[in-house]
């Protein structure tokens, strides 16, 4: 059985917030969880740095044979989610 991590990042999701943002992901994976959740419910903004923090994720999440799920972006988030094709790597849900 899958043990799922909850993340919830509040802000901006970018090159200012990404190192924060980072650290807390390897840190929850490093843990018994294998899957990752971040709930993108009050990420107002998301940058090349954020997405470089997924990827790491899903990449972790990958490796424990485990997923990484974006739940609650907001329209314009899941845009850009899926425009630059990472909707292949990430789970996204409402």
């Amino acid at each position: 059985m899958a043990l799922v991590a909850h993340y919830q990042p509040i802000g901006r999701f970018d090159v200012t917030t990404s190192a924060q943002h980072d650290a807390e992901v390897k840190r929850l994976l490093a843990g018994e969880a294998d899957s990752l959740e971040i709930d993108f419910s009050q990420v107002e903004f998301l940058s090349s740095a954020g997405l470089r923090v997924l990827l790491v994720a899903a990449s972790l999440a990958e490796k424990k044979g485990g997923t990484l799920q974006v739940k609650g972006a907001r329209p314009e988030i899941r845009e850009i989610i899926v425009a630059v094709g990472f909707d292949d790597i990430v789970r996204l849900r409402d």
